[in-house]
């Protein structure tokens, strides 16, 4: 019977706080996300899309005349 008590009166103060939190701290700032590729397979992916980006004349920097 006490381990019902004891679950009740946890859940209680984790309400009781949660409701006493001003908004401003339950905010959290927000992460920017790794690419799971570059997470995955560090940073070959992007060099093999900068690569092939430039193979094929994607790329954005100017071209230098006569090549």
């Amino acid at each position: 019977m006490s381990e019902g008590t004891d679950l009740l009166k946890l859940v209680t103060n984790r309400v009781a706080a949660y409701l006493t939190t001003p908004a401003e701290e339950k905010e959290k700032p927000v992460k920017p996300r790794v690419p799971w590729t570059t997470q995955w397979f560090g940073m070959v992916p992007m060099g093999m899309q900068i690569w092939w980006d430039d193979k094929r004349g994607k790329s954005d920097k100017p071209q230098a005349p006569g090549s």
